[in-house]
This record gives C-alpha cells, structure tokens and sequence, in this order.
C-alpha cells in the first residue's frame, strides 16, 4: 500500500510539473519585413534613403508570471543599411577587396553610398502582454536589446562599376540595438496563436569605419512589422 501511494504520489508531482512547464516556456517563428535606415553624428555626412529588408527569426518565451516574459531568440535580417551621401567624398573603404583598383582611389565629393549589411542576430527582451479579451491579447516588450553578428557586408559606391562591393574589412563585425515594440496575440487553439506588431530599433554602436576627414559615427535603425506564430 506504501508503495502505491509512494508511486501515486510520484505521478502526480511528475504530471503537475510536466503541465507547470507547457504554461511556463512558448516558442515560436516569425518573417517580418522591415525598412532601414542610418543616421550620423556629423553634418557632412547624411542620410540618404532606405533598405527594404526582411528576418526571419525563431524565439522562445519563458513566462515568469502569467503576464509577464523573458525573451531570446536567434535569427537573421537581410538587407540592412540604408544611403549616406558623403558630401566631402574620401576614402570610404581603404581596407576592403574592392573589384577594381580604381575604386580605391577617394570618392568624389557628394557621392551617395548603398550599404547593404546582413546580421546574425540574438534578440533579448522583457514581454508584457494583457488578459485575453476573447481571442485576443495586446502585447508590449521593452527593453530590449539585439545584439548583431556582421555575416555579410556590400555596397553600392555611387560611381561607374562599384555595384555591390565588398565591405566586410571596413565594417564593424558586432553590432549593439536597443528597441522597443507592441501589438497582439489571436489564439488559433489553447496552445498556438499569431502574432503580430510594430517594432522599433536603433543601434548604439557605429556600423560603418572609415578614413574620410569627417570621421562620423553611423547608427542602423529599424522599423519592424513583426509577424509570426507561437506554440
């Protein structure tokens, strides 16, 4: 008799902790687009347009309360960056296997550059979100901090045949994000249901090295429509 209370009493804490960890952990995808942009610290040089980029990236949620997350994730995004016109021109990228010889000679005053940068990222972020109202929660994670690992970095250099070149020795290989972000849940089932919202993001770090006179410190920023699913 011992010994069937002994193992009942077995299967049951095993049950409850079984059913305390589906509360507990969620994961989950999402492919959302996003627009890009940099912004300096130094007048001659601006920004000049926007990226249209895209990530993809898969995340796990662990709820400390019922209401209440930590979040981390590993994705990458494509297409980052944005034009800076760099209105004195210069040395812009003297340590990078450009195609052609020529392309290392100083760029002509107001020369508009393209950069096109690709991240490994690791998002953190701190999730709030609401009761369920019918289907539907709202949601809000700040802060929030992605931390970027440059796989990949190319430019357009504004001048006859510098499409697409190759910056990876002038660019930083870490890049440091904080953000900021909202939207909502709708509940397929009890355990899955879509996400979707509005992010924000903008770097801390200098995501361009150059030798121009200026020496201006360039930020990424980001507008994020997230979309995706969680189980």
């Amino acid at each position: 008799m011992k010994r069937l209370i002994l193992l009942c009493l077995l299967f049951t804490v095993v049950g409850s902790t079984s059913v305390h960890a589906q509360y507990d952990f969620k994961f989950g995808f999402e492919a959302s687009p996003f627009i890009s942009w940099m912004s300096t610290d130094k007048k001659p040089v601006k920004s000049d347009g926007t990226n249209l980029g895209f990530q993809i990236v898969m995340n796990g949620e662990y709820y400390i309360r019922e209401r209440y997350a930590l979040k981390a994730g590993l994705g990458i995004s494509f297409h980052n960056g944005g034009r800076l016109l760099h209105t004195l021109g210069g040395a812009i990228f003297p340590d990078s296997d450009l195609s052609m010889p020529s392309l290392k000679d100083p760029l002509p005053p107001n020369t508009s550059v393209k950069y096109k940068l690709q991240y490994v990222e690791i998002p953190l972020a701190f999730r709030m979100r609401t009761q369920e109202f019918g289907y539907i929660r709202y949601f809000a994670e700040l802060p929030m901090l992605v931390f970027g690992i440059n796989s990949q970095a190319r430019a357009d250099l504004g001048v006859a045949n510098g499409e697409n070149e190759d910056i990876s020795k002038d660019t930083p290989f870490m890049n440091l994000s904080w953000g900021v972000g909202a939207g909502a849940e709708y509940a397929l089932t009890s355990t899955t249901s879509l996400v979707g919202g509005l992010f924000y993001q903008q770097g801390v770090a200098d995501v361009t090295s150059d030798s121009t006179p200026d020496q201006s410190k360039a930020v990424l920023k980001r507008l994020i429509l997230r979309m995706g699913v969680m189980f």
